[in-house]
């Protein structure tokens, strides 16, 4: 998938956090979003979810126009996003937190808690995630925690994985394991966008670079 942003500007009153901004995620590359924290690299990530409306610009995907009333839109394009602040419920096991807001259900409704499972064990496994189904969110540390949202993202067929700031909470060991995930899923085809302040994981994983200062691309 070829993910492209023209000229996207968002505006929260006198505040212009997003400046006519262009941006093209080629398929199958991590592309990293660098710039200090309030150059405008979040907001630019949840306009391309669907979280924020831009007031100009445009999303395309392989060069047609799309837009997103909200995150499902972008979901059902195949775009998923892990955010700084982690979306997981604490006291779900892992396999609910995956199918939380996309159940598998039978015809009674009932949730197929084998079925959100096995999923979670098939994905854990293609990837080396060492992720238990079963376990309750509470107990797992943060670097697990932040693979049971990649493993979210994935469910949905994500083709393009935005993680905002996903070095922030991890300890540099879990920071390592990330970018080795990073590379795994980038072999397999997933698309990256890495939004970051810091330079050596930008030169670690990075195929390209889009610098931000204060809402413009400078770089």
């Amino acid at each position: 998938m070829k993910l492209e942003l023209r000229g996207i500007t968002k505006v929260f009153g006198p505040l212009v956090a997003n400046d006519h901004i262009d941006l093209t995620i080629q398929p199958g590359e991590i592309h990293a979003l660098l710039g200090e924290n309030g150059a405008g690299k979040s907001t630019l990530m949840n306009v391309l979810y669907g979280l924020y409306q831009p007031n100009d610009g445009e999303i395309l995907i392989d060069d047609k126009p799309v837009t997103f009333k909200g995150p499902g839109d972008a979901v059902a394009a195949g775009i998923g996003m892990v955010h700084q602040h982690f979306m997981l419920v604490p006291v779900f096991t892992v396999a609910e937190s995956v199918a939380l807001g996309y159940e598998p259900t039978n015809a009674a409704g009932v949730i197929k808690h084998k079925e959100a499972a096995a999923l979670v064990e098939k994905l854990s496994k293609k990837f080396g995630f060492d992720i238990d189904p079963q376990a309750k969110i509470s107990d797992l540390p943060v670097g697990a925690q932040q693979r049971v949202e990649i493993i979210k993202a994935l469910s949905r067929d994500a083709e393009v994985l935005i993680l905002d700031e996903p070095t922030a909470v991890l300890t540099p060991q879990e920071t390592d394991e990330l970018m080795e995930i990073m590379l795994q899923l980038k072999a397999a085809g997933t698309s990256i966008v890495f939004i970051t302040h810091k330079l050596r994981e930008v030169r670690a994983v990075a195929d390209r670079i889009t610098v931000i200062r204060r809402g413009k691309v400078v770089g």
